[in-house]
């Protein structure tokens, strides 16, 4: 999604829920660091959010604003309403999400090294591919990933991040080393 899209659906959910700022925990948070996000943020017709102040408001948000929205239909983006609990993040991670004003309402962003143990947590391939194109820019490091993945409640957790983490830069390596020899 494009910026001015996410703002739209933030101005339309903002009316809808009476609410002026909304968690943003997906990939659309890479907006929040960039004026120029990857192309795995703007080829994404979902935006995750929830209303910060009157959560009441998700299920009638999903029905006017979700996948199978007449507002989806017509834009061909949606919201994807979720709950606080779906994304496992790291201990305090409200004290540093990054506020995103758009317009009359305010998207607060997952800091963007939350978002990708968050990602890195979930491992599905898009989810390590969007942490990898993340970490290629630039937009996070590997030692500020492994600080983060040390405040995740769980050892499991901890574990498999771990491991999806080592896989991503793995991956990087091999591809920077292949990129060389060309």
């Amino acid at each position: 999604m494009k910026r001015d899209e996410i703002e739209l659906l933030l101005r339309e959910a903002g009316k809808l829920a009476r609410e002026t700022e909304f968690f943003m925990i997906g990939s659309q948070a890479a907006h929040a660091y960039s004026e120029n996000p990857p192309a795995e943020v703007l080829l994404s017709q979902e935006c995750d959010i929830y209303p910060k102040n009157r959560p009441e408001t998700a299920l009638f948000l999903d029905v006017k604003l979700g996948p199978k929205s007449p507002f989806a239909t017509d834009k061909g983006y949606y919201a994807d309403v979720v709950t606080p609990d779906l994304a496992t993040l790291p201990a305090a991670w409200e004290s540093r999400v990054k506020p995103l004003p758009l317009g009359l309402v305010t998207a607060l962003c997952l800091d963007i090294n939350d978002l990708l143990v968050s990602k890195l947590t979930a491992g599905r391939l898009k989810d390590m591919e969007f942490a990898a194109a993340l970490l290629h820019l630039g937009f996070a490091e590997e030692a500020a990933l492994i600080e983060r993945i040390e405040l995740l409640d769980s050892e499991s957790d901890r574990t498999q991040v771990q491991g999806h983490l080592q896989i991503v830069m793995n991956d990087l390596r091999a591809a920077n080393k292949a990129r060389g020899r060309q």
